[in-house]
C-alpha cells in the first residue's frame, strides 16, 4: 500500500510557487489563498482534484507524491533529519537486515540438523 508523502508535496508546492504571491498562485489552482497556505505548511492534505490540477499544471505525476507504506514513515522521518543522521539510520537498517539474514540461516541449519 502507498501513502501520501506530505513533506515532499509541501516542499515542491512552495518551490513551484516560486516568487509568485500566494494569492496569484492560489488563483491559478482555483483555491483560496488560505487553503494554499495550509497546503504549504502541511496542515491540510490536498484533495485529489487539487493534486491532479497541480500535477497537470506543472508536468508532475500524481504517483510522485506517494511512497510504499512499509517505508513511508522512515522516509518522512529522514526528510527532517540532518544528513549525518540519515547515514546512521541507513547503516542501522543494513545491520538489521544482515542480522535477520543470519538468524534465518541459523534457523535453517538447526532445522536441517534436526531432520
Amino acid at each position: 500500500m502507498k501513502s501520501f508523502n506530505a513533506e515532499k508535496f509541501c516542499q515542491e508546492l512552495i518551490s513551484l510557487r516560486g516568487n509568485e504571491s500566494q494569492q496569484v498562485f492560489s488563483e491559478k489552482l482555483g483555491i483560496n489563498r488560505s487553503t494554499l497556505s495550509l497546503l504549504e505548511t502541511g496542515k491540510q492534505m490536498p484533495s485529489l482534484e487539487i493534486l491532479d490540477k497541480l500535477c497537470s499544471l506543472f508536468g508532475k505525476e500524481v504517483g510522485d507524491y506517494f511512497v510504499e507504506s512499509e517505508s513511508d514513515a522512515l522516509i518522512y522521518l529522514m526528510g527532517s533529519m540532518e544528513e549525518n543522521d540519515k547515514d546512521k539510520i541507513i547503516t542501522m537498517i543494513e545491520r538489521i537486515k544482515t542480522r535477520e539474514k543470519y538468524e534465518a540461516l541459523a534457523r535453517r541449519c538447526v532445522d536441517d540438523i534436526g531432520r
